[in-house]
């Protein structure tokens, strides 16, 4: 492909072979373009193996992928502490203990450095993320093991969209 080739993901002559000589494809050339893509196949066929190649989970047998932009990765089967809590999950939770601290009357010039300049309403955006994907506004304080499956999937959603990646794979078509 040429290097102004506008795709988000390019695969090159990629072959992917398991451990026991079976092969799950052979010089696969694919060009994904700016946008939505579905990989729609039987089970068993490779998506998932695919998105993990993209997501640099699996490295091909023989072949390149490039990924052009910040890749977030939503996987089929999220593996979380459950005693963790969603602002932890989320990689918020310095920032808005931070804040609190702050709020509480120090001045320690390391905490304002942490929460930064778009820190301040963090915990605002983040909950308004997890609202517009249907969590209540309460799911920030509480704990992973807390949340049903579906609300751990919304969860891991939620955590890349905060990160502005400019690829999301999603391993499952309820994502």
């Amino acid at each position: 492909m040429p290097a102004t080739d506008p795709s988000s993901i390019i695969f090159t002559a990629v072959s992917l072979r398991w451990a026991d000589d079976t092969v799950l494809f052979d010089h696969l050339d694919l060009a994904v373009p700016p946008g939505r893509t579905g990989l729609v196949g039987s089970n068993g066929s490779g998506k998932s193996s695919i998105l993990r190649l993209i997501a640099g989970e699996l490295a091909p047998t023989t072949g390149r992928v490039a990924v052009h932009g910040r890749l977030g990765h939503l996987p089929q089967d999220l593996t979380l502490d459950v005693e963790r809590t969603v602002a932890e999950h989320l990689g918020i939770a310095p920032v808005l203990a931070a804040i609190e601290r702050i709020e509480a009357g120090e001045v320690d010039p390391r905490l304002f450095d942490l929460v930064g300049a778009d820190g301040w309403d963090l915990e605002q955006r983040a909950t308004a993320e997890l609202a517009r994907l249907g969590l209540p506004s309460d799911v920030i304080t509480r704990r992973l093991g807390e949340l049903s499956g579906g609300e751990v999937v919304q969860l891991g959603l939620a955590a890349l969209l905060l990160q502005s990646p400019d690829v999301l794979v999603l391993d499952e078509p309820t994502n």
